[in-house]
Formats: structure tokens, C-alpha cells, sequence
């Protein structure tokens, strides 16, 4: 069963911009032909074609007196028309839209409004699948409280200033149990799905100027609200210059099996990588970039690729691993004995 079915498919992908651009000025049949390939193949173009110019389709053109074809859809409406020809979903698509509207995280992205209108639109949908249906073996259970009101509307303001990029001032908990206020420039979200918790990377500021880079758990800010003070100017929103990164990226060689590529490409998406295929092994090389306070969780996800995945390096990397293996090792055998 596909999620996207044919109506997303090339062929219909090629009449659309076909209507599209025949709906703003007439095409000649060299122009149809080059709007065909730009999506399709040579030989979708050959089949379309005739289809679309003297058969079945024609009704969808209107041939001009020069003898280039307009759009013969919507010829009364403004050509600015948004919803023209706006693709429909799918019976599938809804259903899975519907079981996203049960995901707690989900839910954090859309203010109460947009959830009511949503739920009231889906409401005789069915969902492709319940959250309670998936069960997490490898993720601590003390993850954010997504659904406590408080922490909704915090995030809610998190987005809103990193929408409208805007400072935020914010009361903030410390892992020590510390209170800290700080102004802070929020960048962007980061999941760890290990933890199951949403982190702030932002920057702050001090008397109007990027300070220093900071990772803030959602779940312990107590309290922000928008700052009416200028962003610096020329202030870079990736903070790249911000971020902390090893010294060294870890390098690891992938195996062409279980599908292990795709795996941890999905694993490792939030992590600057740089992937290439050795064709004499078979395997891919890949380098990835990380910030020193992630290189536990990382080592963790490594390990739990098991023999599809190779630790190459660098060294002090490597030796953690060891550690981490031999101790897995003594605990195994002093159960066993």
C-alpha cells in the first residue's frame, strides 16, 4: 500500500504544470514537451502527448487560433487562483494525518485552534494507527510532560519567538537546581528520542550582544516570555560559530546488509554527516560531526547497530567504546555465573 498514490505519480505531475503554465500564457507543443520532461521520462512524454493534444485529454487544453493550447480549466477565474488545481489528499494520507493528531508531540506545534480544527475536520477519518501501539524498550521513562499546560504554553512561546525571530527572556532550573534568568536568541528545537525530551539551542545575550551558546531543557524552564529588544544585527540563526564540535568526527563504515544504510542515516539525522560508497568493499564511509556533550547518547546509538556497524575512530572514541564493551562483557558472565 503507498501513502502517496498515483495521483502523486509523474504522469499527473506533468499535466499539472502543463495547465499551469498554459493557464498563464499558451504553450506551443515544444513548450508541453519540455514542461513533460521536466518530470517524466522521454517516454512519458511520447504516450502523453498524443493523449493530451488530439485524444482523451484534449478537453484539458484549448487550442488557440495560432494554434498553441491554453488551459481550458478555470478560463473564467483569476489566473492567481492558490487552490487551482491544489492536489487532494488521500483516504491514506488522512488516516495517518489522523494518528499524528495523537502524538503528545505532535500536538506541540499547533496552538489549541488549530488542533480543534483539525480533530473536527479528521473526526470521521479512522487513524492508520494508535500511539499506544509502539512500545519504547530503549527510552528512559522520565520524558517530557508534553500534555501539562504549563509546558505547552512555554513551548508554544519558544516557537513563536523562533518564528518570528525574536529574544526571549526565560526563567530557568539548572541541573544543579540553580535559577537562572537569562535573555537568550532560541535558534532551534532538538529531540533525543533516547531521553524522549525536547532541548533549546540558543544563544544569550548580554547588554544587546550574543554571549554564549546554551542547551536548555524545555521541561526545566519555569517560566519566558518575548522580549521587545532588537536582535543584533548580522546575528547568524544557525549558530554555527556557536556551537561547540569534537575535535575530531567519529568515522564509522557501514555494511550494504539489513538495511544498515537507511537505518542510521534515519538514526543520525540531526548530526552533520559526510558519506561516501567504497565500491571495492561494498560499504559506506561516514563522518560524523557532534558536540562533545552528545558523545554518550551517540556511542550508545553506535553500539546498538551491533556487527552492520564499525567503529573506525578516532582513538580516545575508540578506547570508550572498549571500555564500554569489556564492562558489558564482565557483567554478562558474572549474571551467568
Amino acid at each position: 500500500m503507498e501513502l502517496f498514490e498515483e495521483i502523486y505519480g509523474s504522469y499527473f505531475q506533468a499535466i499539472r504544470n502543463i495547465l499551469l503554465d498554459a493557464r498563464k500564457k499558451p504553450l506551443s507543443r515544444k513548450d508541453i514537451q519540455a514542461d513533460i520532461l521536466s518530470t517524466a521520462s522521454m517516454e512519458s512524454a511520447l504516450a502523453i502527448l498524443p493523449k493530451l493534444l488530439e485524444g482523451v485529454w484534449s478537453p484539458l487544453l484549448h487550442r488557440e487560433e495560432d494554434g498553441r493550447f491554453s488551459c481550458a480549466l478555470g478560463r473564467n477565474q483569476a489566473k492567481d487562483t492558490k487552490d487551482f488545481l491544489k492536489l487532494p489528499l488521500t483516504k491514506l494520507q488522512k488516516s495517518w494525518l489522523k494518528a499524528l493528531l495523537s502524538d503528545p508531540r505532535f500536538r506541540l506545534f499547533f496552538p489549541e485552534e488549530a488542533l480543534s480544527f483539525l480533530e473536527e475536520a479528521f473526526k470521521e477519518i479512522p487513524a492508520l494507527y494508535k500511539h499506544s501501539d509502539f512500545h519504547y524498550f530503549d527510552r528512559y521513562a522520565d520524558g517530557d510532560p508534553y500534555e501539562a499546560p504549563d509546558y505547552r504554553k512555554i513551548f508554544q512561546t519558544v516557537l513563536k519567538a523562533m518564528t518570528e525571530k525574536r529574544p526571549l527572556f526565560t526563567a530557568y532550573e539548572s541541573r544543579k537546581g540553580n535559577p537562572l534568568t537569562l535573555e537568550v536568541l532560541p535558534c532551534r528545537f532538538q529531540y533525543s528520542p533516547k531521553d524522549d525530551k525536547f532541548r533549546l539551542l540558543c544563544v544569550s545575550l548580554s547588554q544587546g550582544r550574543p554571549k554564549q551558546f546554551h542547551v536548555m531543557n524545555v521541561a526545566r524552564m519555569r517560566g519566558c516570555f518575548l522580549s521587545k529588544n532588537p536582535v543584533p544585527e548580522g546575528f547568524d540563526w544557525e549558530i554555527t560559530r556557536f556551537q561547540r564540535q569534537a575535535d575530531e568526527p567519529v568515522q564509522i563504515r557501514i555494511c550494504n546488509e539489513r538495511n544498515a544504510l537507511e537505518r542510521c542515516m534515519l538514526r543520525f539525522a540531526n548530526y552533520e554527516k559526510q558519506t561516501t560508497y567504497e565500491p571495492e568493499t561494498d560499504t559506506w564511509l561516514c563522518s560524523i560531526y557532534y558536540d562533545p556533550a552528545d558523545e554518550t547518547e551517540l556511542l550508545i546509538d553506535l553500539l546498538s547497530f551491533g556487527p552492520v556497524l564499525r567503529i573506525l575512530g578516532p582513538e580516545p572514541f575508540l578506547a570508550e567504546v572498549r571500555r564500554r564493551v569489556k564492562r558489558q562483557h564482565e557483567l554478562f558472565y558474572s549474571c551467568v555465573e
